[in-house]
């Protein structure tokens, strides 16, 4: 009996040990997983810090009395702030095409640049002047009941766009489609047609005769030459435009870190003068934006 109890007892010793030391595995797998993400998340803090430090930076460029450096035609600028790179972006709203007055062709070519074909381009972007038509030009009960049969009861919203984020309401507009156009569009130009001085490649597609070949040549010239010289025409023999930028303007800073997580940050500020001095109103601030 003494013998048999001492077996009983070494296999609940044995079986002890056991559940301690994966209760100590257990422990030192949660310690190391919480030590990573600590470094993460205080890593994705300072990348955030380091990408609002290159907004600021940018906006001190366009805010200074000589109207800066920094042009707002997209181009790159690389920027070294406690030697952690930054790369910031500056887009003149006037680049962009404007949800409340563009060109229903100019909507349905940038929508077919997004990647959907012309049919359903066509019809998204007359569902587009629908929606910001405040002046009673379409059927606003047949407009509704089509809504509601797709399943969007809200139906069209027929005033004007009060940020690009409300294109989303469109019946035909996806999430998908929405994350492609969404660095191309705005409501603060209030210009039909975009100007070819700011465009991006893909705005610029979307003028009358152009496509994307042609827009990206334009926009590697373009980007090439001195912003003070004059710019030459559009292959489609469109006129240039106005060279002088709005108030509006977006800026987006990105800063990785040495792991390749990115932080993005995108904010569109209106610059106005009062009493002689810059006042900067911000518009849209966006954190891990789509560029």
């Amino acid at each position: 009996m003494p013998s048999r109890q001492r077996g009983i007892a070494l296999l609940v010793v044995l079986w002890a040990c056991t559940l301690l030391a994966i209760l100590l595995g257990g422990f030192a797998t949660l310690a190391r997983t919480e030590a990573t993400e600590t470094r993460y998340l205080s890593s994705r803090a300072q990348l955030r810090y380091f990408a609002e430090a290159g907004v600021q930076r940018a906006l001190a460029e366009i805010t200074a009395r000589d109207g800066g450096r920094w042009v707002g035609d997209g181009r790159p600028y690389e920027l070294s702030i406690d030697g952690q790179r930054v790369d910031i972006r500056i887009v003149d709203e006037l680049g962009k095409v404007d949800l409340n007055t563009a060109d229903p062709q100019v909507l349905r070519n940038l929508f077919v640049i997004a990647g959907m074909n012309v049919g359903d381009a066509t019809t998204l972007a007359d569902n587009v002047r629908e929606s910001r038509d405040a002046a009673g030009a379409f059927n606003r009960e047949e407009g509704t009941q089509r809504y509601r049969q797709a399943g969007q009861a809200g139906g069209p919203r027929y005033s004007e766009f009060n940020a690009p984020d409300e294109l989303q309401t469109v019946l035909g507009m996806t999430p998908a489609l929405y994350r492609k156009v969404a660095p191309f569009i705005t409501v603060w130009s209030r210009k039909a047609t975009p100007a070819p001085a700011f465009a991006p490649a893909a705005v610029l597609a979307s003028l009358p005769g152009m496509d994307m070949a042609s827009a990206s040549r334009f926009v590697a010239v373009r980007g090439a030459i001195n912003p003070r010289m004059p710019l030459p025409v559009l292959p489609n023999g469109m006129a240039m435009g106005t060279l002088r930028g709005s108030n509006a303007r977006t800026i987006v800073a990105s800063a990785m870190g040495t792991d390749g997580t990115v932080s993005r940050v995108s904010a569109t500020v209106r610059i106005d003068r009062v009493r002689g001095r810059e006042h900067v109103t911000i518009l849209r601030w966006q954190e891990d934006a789509a560029e």
